[in-house]
C-alpha cells in the first residue's frame, strides 16, 4: 500500500486507523525485544577481560553514589546511570548494584528504561545475572499464606521480572521456575477474596502476549472487521504458554464466582432496605454506610472482572436481576422515568386538590421578563430521575444529615433556643444614601400584609426584586415574614409564593427563613410546654406552604412529621394534624416522599386507635387523614358493604361477643336457632366460622370449641369450616403476601385448636407440617424460590405456632413417632434456612426463631439432642429414610417394585380432552403422589450433605391452583327431565307388578329310598350320581353328586360295574318316573365325557369355588374387625377415633373445661 492510500486510509477510517497504530506498536515492542536478546547473545560472547576493569575508576565514592542512584531511579537518569556504568569498575559491587535495582521505587513508566540498565550491566559483568537471580528469589518468594503488603510495587516487580526473562537478562530456564511458582501461588491463595486480582491483571495486560499469546477480545474483533492480523510472540514453546492461560482462566472462573455472589448480596441487602422501609420509613445510618460499601466493592469487582474477560477473550458471566415481587407501592416510585403527558397530567391531579390550587403552586411569574438584568443564581433545570431501586435506598439520606445536624439527645434544652434576630441598632449606622431606601422599605413591608391575592403579591415580588433588593433589606423581609401574626394563616400560601418567586435570583430569603422555621420548629417540640398553641401552628402551616412550592426540602418536611409522631399527645396532635392538613396531599403522591408519607400516615391512624383522648383531637386526626387520602381511595375506603340485619348479628355474636364471660353457650344457642336449611345463612355462617383472622387471637380456641359444640347438631359444618381452613393455609403459601402474615399465623393456630377438638386426625396435621416446610422450597443455595425467599422466616414461624398449641398430644401411638420422623426434617430446614449466606453480621439471623426452636425442643422432646450442623441434620434424614424404606420393602416388596419402576420409567402422556371429573380425580391423585413423594424428594435434597433444586417442570406443579368446586346452576330443563323419569320409573314399576313370578328352578330332593340303596363300594372307586330331569317324556330325572365326594373326582374316571373290558368309564344316573301317582326309579349309565356329565361335574366345580371365595371374605372381614379393636385398645386410649367420640359422648369436655350446654338449653340433647 502506497504512502497516499495509508493516509486516506488513516485520514477517512479512524477506527482502522486505531487499530493499524496497536497492531504496529505491538510489533515494535515484539522486535524491540528480539533485538535485545540477540544483542544479549552476541555480548556475553565477546565480554571484557580483566584487565580492562583495571582501569577504570574502582573509588568507593563513585561506587556507594552510583547504587544510591539506582534505589532512587527515574527514566531520566538513564544516560547518566549508562555513561556511569561505561567509566566506572563495579566488580565488587555487584551484588548491592542487583539488591538497589530489584529494591529501587518503580513506575510502569520506568520498566523501559532500568531494562536498558541491566542489558548494559549484562553485557559487561558475568556475575550480574546469577546475582540478580538470587535477588529476585528473596523478593518473590511467597509463602502459603502469606498476604501480599505492597500491591503497587509487586505489580511493577511482576512486570520487571517478566520483561528481564523476555529481554533474555535471564535465561527461561533460569527465571521461569520462579515466576510460574510466584503466579500459581498468588493465585492459588487468592480464589476466594481476590485481593491480587490488579497484580494479575497487570501481568495480564503487559505481559500476556509474551507468556500466554493473549490478544484483547476488542482488538481481535476490530482486527477481524478490517481483515488484519493481530501479531504474537513465539520466543516461549506452545505448551507453556497453554499452562499459563490455563492458570489465568481458572483465575477469572474463581473472580466469575465471587462477582456473581456479590451481585447476589448487594440484591438481597437492597432486598432487604426495602423492607425495612416500607415497615419502618427509614434506614439507619450504619446501613448506609454499609450499603455504601457493598455497592463500592460490587462497582470494582465488576471493573476488574470486565477487563479480564476483555484481555482473557472470555465471556462475562451472567447476572440475574432480582425477580422478587415487590410491594404495590413501589411502582409508584417509577413514576419520574419515562412519564408521558398523559402520566404527568394524572400525577398533578393527584398532587394538587383542583386546577386552582395546581396554577397557583406551579405557575410563577419569571422575573427575567420584569428584570433582564437579573441573573439566577443556580440552572433551572431538574436533575434527571436518579434510579428506583437506589432512591429507595438514598431516600432518607437527607432527612439523616438534617438530624445529624441538630442537637444531641444529650444536650440540654437550654441550649436549643428560639429563631433570634439581629438587632435593628444597625440601621443608624447605614450610609445616607440607603435610608432614603428605609422610608420605601418599611412602606412596603406595611402593604406586605394586605396582599391577598395572587396578583398583588406576584407585584410585590417584581417591586421587591427591582427596587429593594439589598443585603439589609433581604434580611428585613425574613424578619418581616416570620414574624407574621399568630392569627393571620390566611397570609401563609401568598407569603410563600413571594419567596418561592424570588428564588432562583435571590435564593437568601428562602434559605434563611427555612433555617428560621426550622429551628423555631425544633425549639417548641424539645421544650413540650402546653402554651403558645397558635404559634405552633402558624410555624408548621407555614412549613407546609412552603414544601408544596419546593421551598423546604421534602426530607425535612417528613422529618418534622416524624418528630410529632414520637411525641403524639396534646399540642403535637394539633401541630401534626395542621402539618397533615397543609402539605400532606403532597407529600404522599410526589414519588420521592410516597413510601415514607404512607407509613406515617398509617402509624398517626395506629396512635389515633390507642389515644385515650378527648374526641376533639379523635376527630380532628380524622379529618386530616380522609382529607389527604384521594378521593376515589375515601370513596372506596368509607364505602360499607351492606348485609342483611341477620348477617349483622353472626358478625357481632362472632367478632365481638366470642370470648367474653360465658358467651360461648349462649352464641352456641343462637347459632342453633339459625334456618340451617337456607343456603344463604348456611354460606355465611360458614365463611365467619372460618374467617380465624377476625377473631382476637386468645379467641381462636374459643371459636374452635364453637365449631366442635356446632358439629354435634350440624354434622356439616365442621367439614366445611376443616376444608376452609386447609384451603387457605395452601392459598397462604402459593402467595406468599407479606400483609397476610398475620392473617396465615392465625389460621395455622386455628387448625391446631381444631386438631386439639378431635375435628381433625393427626395425619392432617403432619401433612400441612410437611408442606410448610417442602412446597416450593429450594434447597439450592444458587437457586432462590420466590415462595420462600433465603431471608423469610414466616415458614417456620407457622410450625412453631402448631407445634406450640397441639405438639403437647404427640406423645404416644404413632402421632409420637410421626412427630419424632418430622423433628429430624424440620430441622435440616431450620439449619439450611441459618446457613444461607443472607445472614451477616449487620443483618443476623432471627433471635426469635432460635429461641422458639429451643423452647420448642425443651416442651415437646427434653431429652431429644437437637442437631448443631446441616451435616449432622442431612446424614440423621439420610439414616431415617434407608431405615424406613429398608422396613417398607420387607413389607411390601411390590410396593417398592412399583416406586423404583415409576422412577425409571417416563411417564404416560394423558390426553387434553377430559371432562371435569377427570381432571378434579387427576388433581386429587397430584395431590396424593406430592405426599407420597415426600420422603424420596427430602432423600434426594439431603444425599452428602447437599441439596438439589427440584427442576421447572415439578417446581411449576406445586404452584397449582385448585379451583372451587362448581356450582349447580338450577334451571326449569332439570326439573322437566327428573319428572319425565319419575314418571317412567312409575310406569315400568307398574308393568312389573302385572307380571307372574315364576319360582326360580330349584334340585329335586333325593328320596330316602334312593340314598339307602346307594352305597359307597368297597374299592371307593366308583361313584353314584343322581341326574336332573332330562326330558318331558320320562318324567323328571334326578342327579346329585355324593356328599363324600373329594375334589379331585372331576379329574378321576369314573367305571360302572359293567364287566365288559371293551365299555368305557360310565357316570350311574338313576331315571325317575312316574306311572300314575307313583314314582319308579331306574339306573341309567351314562358315559363320563358326554354333554351331561360334564355340566353336572362343572356345576359343582363352580358351586365349591364359590364357598371358598365365600369362606376367605368372611375370615378377612373378622381379621380386619379384631385389628381395628386392637389398635383402638392402645393408640386409642389416648385419642379415641373422631366419628366414634362425637357419636358416643353426651357432651364434649376440653381439658380445661367447657360451660355445661345442658344448664343452659334446658334437658337432654337429642342427637341426629
Amino acid at each position: 500500500m502506497n504512502t497516499w492510500a495509508y493516509d486516506n486510509i488513516c485520514h477517512f477510517n479512524k477506527p482502522q486507523k486505531n487499530v493499524v497504530e496497536t497492531i504496529s506498536e505491538i510489533e515494535r515492542n515484539l522486535a524491540s525485544k528480539a533485538q535485545l536478546r540477540c544483542k544479549i547473545h552476541l555480548a556475553i560472547q565477546n565480554r571484557p577481560e580483566e584487565s580492562y576493569f583495571s582501569k577504570l575508576d574502582s573509588s568507593i565514592k563513585k561506587n556507594t553514589a552510583f547504587v544510591r542512584k539506582l534505589k532512587n531511579f527515574t527514566e531520566a537518569q538513564k544516560e547518566g546511570i549508562i555513561k556511569d556504568i561505561a567509566a566506572l569498575n563495579l566488580t565488587k559491587y555487584i551484588s548491592e548494584v542487583a539488591s538497589a535495582i530489584v529494591e529501587a521505587k518503580l513506575k510502569m513508566t520506568d520498566i523501559a528504561s532500568i531494562i536498558q540498565v541491566c542489558v548494559t550491566l549484562h553485557e559487561k559483568y558475568v556475575d550480574f545475572g546469577p546475582q540478580l537471580l538470587e535477588t529476585w528469589q528473596k523478593v518473590l518468594s511467597l509463602k502459603k499464606d502469606e498476604k501480599i503488603l505492597n500491591p503497587s510495587k509487586t505489580r511493577v516487580d511482576i512486570r520487571f521480572y517478566a520483561d528481564l526473562i523476555s529481554s533474555g537478562v535471564l535465561t527461561p530456564k533460569e527465571g521461569l521456575p520462579l515466576l510460574g511458582t510466584f503466579l500459581t501461588n498468588l493465585i492459588h491463595t487468592d480464589k476466594e477474596e481476590h485481593n491480587n486480582a490488579t497484580i494479575i491483571l497487570a501481568f495480564c495486560k503487559f505481559c500476556g502476549d509474551d507468556y500466554a499469546g493473549l490478544v484483547s477480545l476488542k482488538l481481535q474483533q476490530e482486527a477481524a472487521r478490517f481483515k488484519l492480523k493481530v501479531p504474537t510472540s513465539e520466543w516461549l514453546p506452545p505448551d507453556k504458554r497453554q499452562n499459563v492461560r490455563n492458570l489465568l482462566r481458572d483465575y477469572f472462573s474463581s473472580i466469575c464466582k465471587h462477582l456473581t455472589q456479590e451481585h447476589k448480596e448487594l440484591q438481597n441487602f437492597e432486598r432487604q432496605s426495602r423492607r425495612i422501609l416500607q415497615t419502618k420509613g427509614e434506614l439507619s445510618n450504619d446501613r448506609k454506610e454499609r450499603y455504601e460499601v457493598l455497592n463500592q466493592n460490587y462497582i470494582k469487582l465488576l471493573n476488574m472482572t470486565q477487563q479480564f474477560a476483555d484481555i482473557l477473550a472470555e465471556e462475562m458471566p451472567e447476572l440475574k436481576q432480582d425477580t422478587s415481587p415487590r410491594d404495590e407501592e413501589g411502582s409508584v416510585l417509577e413514576l419520574c422515568e419515562s412519564m408521558t403527558d398523559h402520566a404527568r397530567e394524572a400525577l398533578n391531579e393527584l398532587l394538587w386538590e383542583n386546577e386552582e390550587a395546581r396554577q397557583f403552586y406551579e405557575n410563577l411569574p419569571n422575573l427575567c421578563v420584569y428584570l433582564p438584568n437579573l441573573i439566577p443564581k443556580f440552572a433551572p433545570e431538574p436533575a434527571p430521575p436518579p434510579d428506583p431501586a437506589e432512591q429507595i435506598i438514598d431516600i432518607e439520606m437527607e432527612a439523616k444529615e438534617i438530624e445529624d445536624a441538630q442537637p444531641t439527645k444529650e444536650e440540654p434544652d437550654e441550649e436549643i433556643k428560639p429563631a433570634e434576630f439581629e438587632d435593628e441598632k444597625e440601621d443608624a449606622d447605614l450610609p445616607v444614601s440607603l435610608q432614603s431606601n428605609k422610608v420605601l422599605l418599611d412602606s412596603f413591608l406595611t402593604t406586605l400584609s394586605a396582599c391577598v391575592n395572587r396578583e398583588m403579591i406576584d407585584s410585590a415580588a417584581i417591586e421587591f426584586s427591582t427596587n429593594l433588593n439589598t443585603k439589609h433589606n433581604r434580611k428585613k423581609l425574613v424578619r418581616t415574614l416570620f414574624s407574621v401574626q399568630r392569627t393571620r394563616l390566611d397570609l401563609l400560601p401568598f407569603y410563600s409564593r413571594l419567596v418561592a418567586t424570588m428564588h432562583p435570583y435571590i435564593p437568601e430569603v428562602a434559605t434563611d427563613l427555612c433555617n428560621f422555621l426550622r429551628q423555631d420548629f425544633k425549639y417548641h417540640v424539645r421544650k413540650k410546654d402546653q402554651i403558645n398553641i397558635e404559634t405552633k401552628v402558624k410555624i408548621v402551616r407555614f412549613i407546609g406552604e412552603l414544601t408544596k412550592f419546593g421551598m423546604y426540602p421534602r426530607p425535612d418536611a417528613l422529618l418534622c412529621f416524624k418528630m410529632l409522631l414520637l411525641n403524639f399527645a396534646h399540642h403535637y396532635i394539633e401541630m401534626c394534624v395542621h402539618l397533615v392538613e397543609t402539605c400532606g396531599r403532597y407529600l404522599l403522591h410526589h414519588p420521592d416522599s410516597h413510601q415514607r408519607t404512607k407509613i406515617y400516615l398509617e402509624q398517626m391512624m395506629r396512635k389515633k386507635s390507642m389515644l385515650a383522648s378527648d374526641s376533639r383531637y379523635l376527630t380532628m386526626i380524622e379529618n386530616a387523614y380522609y382529607q389527604v387520602v384521594p378521593i376515589e381511595n375515601a370513596t372506596r375506603g368509607s364505602y360499607v358493604k351492606v348485609r342483611p340485619p341477620l348477617h349483622h348479628y353472626i358478625r357481632h355474636l362472632l367478632f365481638v361477643e366470642l370470648g367474653s364471660k360465658g358467651s360461648t353457650n349462649r352464641i352456641l344457642k343462637q347459632l342453633r336457632k339459625l334456618n340451617w336449611k337456607d343456603h344463604d345463612v348456611v354460606n355465611f355462617t360458614v365463611r365467619c366460622l372460618t374467617s380465624a383472622w377476625k377473631v382476637k387471637f386468645p379467641h381462636i380456641r374459643t371459636l374452635a370449641g364453637l365449631v366442635a359444640e356446632l358439629k354435634l347438631y350440624q354434622e356439616f359444618v365442621g367439614h366445611r369450616v376443616v376444608d376452609a381452613v386447609l384451603e387457605d393455609i395452601r392459598w397462604s403459601l402459593e402467595f406468599p403476601i407479606s400483609k397476610f402474615n398475620q392473617r396465615r399465623v392465625s389460621m395455622v393456630k386455628y387448625l391446631a385448636e381444631l386438631y386439639n377438638y378431635r375435628m381433625v386426625e393427626s395425619a392432617v396435621v403432619f401433612k400441612v407440617l410437611y408442606t410448610l416446610i417442602t412446597f416450593g422450597v429450594s434447597f439450592d443455595v444458587n437457586v432462590e424460590s420466590e415462595l420462600d425467599q433465603p431471608d423469610h422466616m414466616m415458614r417456620l414461624r407457622l410450625v412453631l405456632t402448631i407445634l406450640d398449641t397441639c405438639g403437647v398430644f404427640f406423645v404416644s401411638g404413632l402421632s409420637k413417632k410421626r412427630f419424632d420422623c418430622y423433628l429430624y426434617y424440620l430441622q435440616y430446614y431450620y439449619l439450611f434456612k441459618r446457613s444461607l449466606p443472607v445472614w451477616t453480621d449487620d443483618y443476623p439471623f432471627p433471635v426469635a426463631i432460635d429461641f422458639g426452636m429451643r423452647d420448642m425442643f425443651a416442651t415437646l422432646r427434653p431429652k431429644m439432642k437437637p442437631f448443631k450442623t446441616l451435616q449432622e441434620a442431612a446424614d440423621a434424614v439420610e439414616n431415617l429414610e434407608k431405615e424406613l424404606m429398608n422396613k417398607l420393602s420387607q413389607a411390601m416388596p411390590e410396593l417398592h417394585m412399583e416406586v423404583e419402576l415409576s422412577e425409571d420409567t417416563l411417564g404416560c402422556i394423558e390426553e387434553e380432552d377430559m371432562d371435569e371429573a377427570d381432571e378434579v380425580r387427576e388433581m386429587d391423585d397430584f395431590d396424593n403422589d406430592e405426599e407420597q413423594s415426600l420422603s424420596r424428594s427430602m432423600s434426594q435434597m439431603t444425599t452428602r450433605g447437599d441439596a438439589t433444586q427440584p427442576d421447572d417442570e415439578s417446581h411449576n406443579d406445586d404452584r397449582v391452583v385448585v379451583t372451587a368446586a362448581p356450582r349447580k346452576a338450577v334451571c326449569t330443563e332439570d326439573d322437566d327431565f327428573m319428572a319425565a323419569l319419575d314418571r317412567m320409573v312409575a310406569e315400568n314399576i307398574q308393568e312389573r307388578g302385572k307380571e307372574v313370578a315364576k319360582p326360580p328352578a330349584v334340585d329335586i330332593a333325593i328320596p330316602w329310598q334312593v340314598k339307602a340303596s346307594l352305597k359307597r363300594p368297597i374299592d371307593g372307586l366308583e361313584k353314584n350320581y343322581l341326574g336332573d330331569a332330562l326330558g318331558g317324556e320320562l318324567g323328571g330325572a334326578l342327579a346329585a353328586a355324593e356328599a363324600s365326594a373329594a375334589p379331585a373326582a372331576a379329574a378321576l374316571p369314573t367305571y360302572s360295574t359293567c364287566t365288559s373290558a371293551d365299555d368305557g368309564p360310565t357316570v350311574n344316573f338313576v331315571l325317575m318316573t312316574r306311572k300314575g301317582n307313583k314314582p319308579q326309579f331306574k339306573n341309567l349309565a351314562v358315559p363320563s365325557d358326554s354333554d351331561l356329565a360334564q355340566n353336572l361335574r362343572n356345576r359343582e366345580e363352580a358351586e365349591k369355588a364359590e364357598k371358598e371365595r365365600v369362606k376367605k371374605l368372611t375370615l378377612d372381614f373378622n381379621e380386619r374387625q379384631e385389628e381395628e379393636e386392637f389398635q383402638e385398645q392402645f393408640p386409642g386410649i389416648n385419642r379415641p377415633a373422631v366419628h366414634n367420640v362425637n357419636r358416643d359422648r353426651r357432651r364434649f369436655q376440653h381439658p380445661k373445661g367447657v360451660p355445661d350446654a345442658e344448664l343452659i338449653f334446658g334437658g337432654v340433647r337429642k342427637y341426629r
